[in-house]
């Protein structure tokens, strides 16, 4: 069993005593706290040498910081560490606050001890695969500019090498969904002088307008109602570094205005404030869609287009280099085996013949999303064709607006129009979430309705959209 470390916090020594017995004995490294104030001195500490615990265990009930508060705190400054609660109350409703809160866990005492043990490994194996993921994909990130070995990725690279040193540039990254404009976007940011600042990314498109104002340029208190403190934004947070902005054309109207001004004078007022706000940061931006038409029907400003794209970088999309696609299928396999927990080794040659006819058109999303679904059904070390199935589209189940209309069971014609009209409904969302790429903001709007609104139609009619990135 792996050495794993625990965070064991409660304000009853005796009650700590047995936990770290019962966590001793299952191999596990266990450091004692208090209370919840003296646990986040604890995890400051071991943050600064770098040796956060895996899992933190609490009480819920302490003095001067309860368990529900220290979930906050952790919740907020380190994402990732698991926290499972313990209460000497079953109460269903502090159980729902919490898991709201994202604890990993929440049980009640008497505790059953198969139980929170299994709970606590279970806590501790999950936060040492994101940290080996995150690690690799760090490494991969600092240290390469990988992207494949055909000779578009190599021009590629040399593009991106050659425009990441003029930090002074701003950057338009165009290219299909999937065919990482992202990863283009940091591999330019830690390849430029600005590497040692932060590189702070936005999609435009996955927010409210009012919303995104405040996340590019950050709020006063009491600008708007909710606003019940002062928020830096992403421009402030990127000072130093980069920030990119995806789908760019996304960005609604008025935002632009807003977003040209701030490049041009190299200031930012935060929403509800009257102070300019100076920043230094790179900005990089991307789009899947062709700004040049959007200009052209006036949903985009060519004043701001020729602002943002001083430099453009088009991201070949994978059915243009078939020589990758192998190549990156191993990559995604090598790194959903670490995230799985599985053991598979690599394709057949009739795989690989099947992965390189495959048309990908979500690109390296899509091919890294089928090869996780291939790792997690994989029955052997080794995937042929036959495992490559998934790949075939699969036929829908749901009935035709004719097949409805024609009413092959005779029910009532009120009937008929309702289901008829909820099919047809069904197929408006889903051709427009596929037309905007999955983005539900960009989809309410070309609907004229509100996010709400889309929001509530797509989980009545049980559509998904598909991810972006």
């Amino acid at each position: 069993m792996a050495r794993y470390h625990l965070l064991i916090v409660d304000d009853e020594p005796d009650l700590r005593w047995v936990l770290r017995g019962l966590f001793e004995d299952e191999g596990f490294e266990v450091q004692e706290a208090e209370d919840g104030e003296q646990a986040l001195e604890q995890l400051r500490a071991a943050d600064d040498a770098g040796q956060l615990p895996d899992v933190v265990l609490s009480d819920m009930r302490m003095p001067k910081v309860s368990g529900l508060e220290l979930l906050r705190d952790v919740r907020r400054q380190y994402r990732d560490l698991p926290v499972v609660l313990l209460s000497a109350v079953e109460d269903l409703a502090a159980a729902v606050d919490a898991m709201k809160e994202g604890a990993f866990d929440y049980q009640a005492k008497p505790f059953d001890q198969e139980r929170l043990k299994l709970s606590v490994q279970r806590a501790a194996e999950q936060h040492a695969l994101r940290r080996e993921v995150q690690r690799l994909r760090d490494a991969q990130a600092t240290t390469t500019l990988d992207f494949g070995q055909s000779r578009l990725a190599q021009e590629l690279r040399r593009t991106l090498e050659l425009v990441a040193r003029q930090d002074t540039v701003s950057v338009l990254i165009t290219g299909e969904s999937g065919t990482g404009k992202e990863i283009a976007a940091r591999a330019i940011h830690y390849l430029s002088p600005l590497q040692s600042g932060p590189f702070v990314a936005i999609d435009c498109g996955a927010l409210p307008e009012h919303l995104l104002e405040s996340q590019l340029f950050g709020h006063e208190r009491g600008a708007f109602t909710g606003a019940d403190r002062s928020r830096q934004g992403l421009f402030s947070m990127a000072d130093g570094g980069t920030l990119f902005l995806d789908e760019l054309g996304n960005l609604p109207v008025p935002l632009q205005a807003k977003l040209l001004r701030a490049l041009q004078e190299r200031v930012i007022v935060p929403v509800g404030g009257s102070k300019p706000v100076p920043f230094r940061a790179r900005l990089l931006t991307a789009t899947n869609s062709d700004l040049q038409l959007d200009i052209e029907a006036g949903r985009f400003r060519v004043d701001l287009y020729h602002r943002i794209a001083e430099f453009t970088v088009t991201m070949p999309p994978l059915r243009e280099r078939p020589d990758d696609i192998v190549y990156f299928a191993r990559a995604f396999l090598a790194e959903a085996n670490v995230e799985m927990g599985r053991r598979v080794d690599g394709f057949s040659e009739a795989g690989e013949a099947v992965l390189r006819q495959h048309p990908w058109p979500g690109n390296l999303r899509e091919l890294r999303n089928a090869v996780r679904r291939m790792v997690l059904l994989a029955t052997s070390t080794e995937l042929h064709a036959s495992d490559l199935g998934i790949l075939d589209p699969q036929p829908s189940n749901q009935p035709s607006i004719s097949a409805l209309a024609a009413g092959a069971d005779m029910e009532p014609l009120a009937k008929r129009l309702r289901q008829a009209t909820d099919a047809l409904e069904a197929e408006i969302l889903r051709q427009t979430l596929a037309a905007c790429d999955g983005n539900k903001a960009a989809a309410a709007r070309t609907l004229s309705i509100d996010y709400t609104t889309l929001h509530r139609k797509l989980k009545r009619h049980d559509i998904a959209p598909t991810s972006r990135g």
